[in-house]
């Protein structure tokens, strides 16, 4: 009687390839985020370190200096949080380059001569060097260790990174002074409307300025004989913006707006036995803050030239460019 469950051996066999295979290629694609690659480098390279081992992050080499500086500050961030380790910061590292007068590349680059020296200087046992380099649709981040007395490479560490927006801003790639946007928020006008719903959009052809355009959506009134309540402000505004990197604030995704535009009220009052209606156009005066790219919070102050309106929005920005 034959076995209905078993398997031909060729079978098994191909079975067992395609799935190596398919493992084999998942790994090969797999891409990290570029701080948890720094985590996991900073791991790899201190396995077998003793506790209290004082450690030099003294060069990572990338296409920018903004680039360099991240890498730098991150992976010394990346040792600290192991707990286990004295670091030497990135403060003392650059004094160390100067008050030996050497020569410092921007792109984050320091020789092995260099290294050992700052190694020695602040009495390290390793020091700590690597490098972002592309390659195609990724990035490599490699990393090694060097003990300062030998000079022996101790452990070395390699792994690929995505290249989201945050990359493409550190190198450059993403001109951050150009705030072209999609977004939706909510608000309220602390009267009528006291709900707004708000979908926006923004271009920027011209450096720290943009154009928004966008629609409010008012819900709810305050009065009590009113049973029921609209109101649609189609708007466009002109602001200038200004990014956060250009500002001494540890932020470094996001800006500051102020501008002007006008809108054109369409309301409805619903009472009972009657309807009133208003169609006006109005000037806007806002300002806001965009913060991580992500979080976007507004004020806007509205007048039809015979009466003030206020609005507070707070909602979520998705900066495509």
């Amino acid at each position: 009687m034959k076995n209905l469950g078993a398997k031909p051996p060729i079978a098994v066999g191909l079975l067992a390839c395609m799935m190596a295979f398919g493992a084999g290629a998942a790994n090969a694609n797999a891409q990290t985020r570029l701080d948890d690659a720094m985590g996991n480098a900073a791991r790899n390279l201190s396995a077998g370190f003793e506790t209290g081992a004082r450690i030099a992050v003294v060069s990572i080499e990338a296409g920018t200096e903004r680039m360099a500086g991240h890498l730098l500050d991150g992976m010394i961030g990346a040792f600290v949080d192991l707990g286990r380790f004295a670091v030497v910061s990135r403060n003392e590292v650059e004094l160390a380059l100067l008050m030996g007068e050497l020569d410092f590349n921007m792109s984050g680059f320091v020789d092995d001569d260099t290294a050992q020296f700052i190694g020695r200087f602040f009495g390290a046992q390793f020091i700590v060097a690597g490098a972002l380099d592309s390659l195609g649709e990724a990035f490599i981040l490699r990393a090694r260790v060097v003990e300062v007395e030998t000079a022996v490479i101790r452990g070395m560490h390699t792994e690929t990174v995505a290249p989201d927006r945050v990359i493409r801003y550190l190198l450059g790639e993403v001109d951050s002074s150009r705030f072209w946007s999609l977004g939706v928020s909510v608000g309220t006008a602390f009267a009528d409307p006291w709900v707004i719903g708000t979908v926006w959009g923004t271009l920027a052809p011209l450096r720290n300025s943009f154009i928004r355009v966008g629609v409010d959506l008012g819900f709810f009134s305050d009065n009590a004989l009113v049973v029921g309540y609209y109101s649609i402000v189609p708007f466009v505004h002109y602001a200038f913006f200004l990014p956060f990197d250009e500002l001494p604030i540890p932020f470094t995704m996001g800006g500051w707006h102020i501008g002007a535009g006008v809108g054109f009220v369409i309301e409805e009052h619903r009472f009972a036995h009657f309807a009133v209606q208003r169609r006006d156009f109005i000037a806007d005066f806002v300002t806001g803050f965009n913060v991580g790219n992500m979080l976007d919070i507004s004020y806007t102050l509205r007048t039809d030239f015979s009466a003030f309106m206020q609005k507070i929005s707070v909602g979520f920005t998705h900066r495509f460019r």
